[in-house]
């Protein structure tokens, strides 16, 4: 009885975290230019901008994991004990490789690439063109994933809502799915953004 309220506060807050980074594009942009840049700040700066940062993709990716596990363990409820044990093990063991083995990769990517560069025997060898490639692909890279991890939040934390609440479902049923889950994300992201402003 404890997993929708469990799979709904994490929905709140995959909600929050995904409307957070649209509100900071949109209304801090401007603010973003008159800032300071890394190069005028110190180091002390620098490493408590990093940390904080990782600090709250840590938390996202930990909650969106047991987001993953929970509703992992709500399809085999109603199998034995031994069942449920094996099927969340093996989802939470492949999640775990799945997608941190590939954010790992991804970080990596311009090391890699400069790896390469070095290699490179002579300045028109095809080792270094592949190395430059993957050191300029980075930033693009990461920036397509923050769009695609944006969506992914709004869209799984509304598809929790929209189907465990069934007046939800039945009310947006007219829309395509992926719609409504995009809505609904928005929706109690901008709640709970507009309720962490004010507390």
């Amino acid at each position: 009885f404890v997993i929708i309220p469990i799979l709904m506060l994490g929905g709140v807050y995959l909600a929050y975290e995904g409307t957070e980074k649209i509100f900071e594009y949109l209304f801090h942009k401007k603010e973003q230019h008159h800032t300071t840049t890394l190069e005028q700040k110190s180091k002390e700066e620098i490493l408590k901008i990093e940390k904080s940062k990782i600090k709250s993709a840590i938390l996202t990716d930990f909650i969106l994991s047991i987001e993953i596990i929970i509703m992992a363990l709500g399809t085999v409820l109603d199998k034995s004990l031994a069942i449920q044990i094996i099927v969340v093990t093996f989802v939470a063991v492949v999640a775990t490789i799945g997608v941190y083995g590939i954010v790992a990769l991804i970080i990596r990517m311009d090391d890699f690439g400069f790896k390469l560069i070095e290699m490179a025997e002579d300045g028109k060898s095809f080792l270094k063109s592949v190395g430059e490639v993957l050191v300029q692909a980075l930033p693009k890279v990461i920036r397509a994933l923050t769009v695609v991890g944006t969506l992914a939040m709004l869209l799984v934390a509304g598809g929790i809502f929209t189907h465990n609440i069934h007046a939800l479902y039945d009310t947006l049923q007219v829309i395509p799915s992926i719609v409504a889950d995009l809505l609904v994300g928005l929706v109690i992201g901008s709640i709970a953004v507009s309720l962490h402003v004010v507390y």
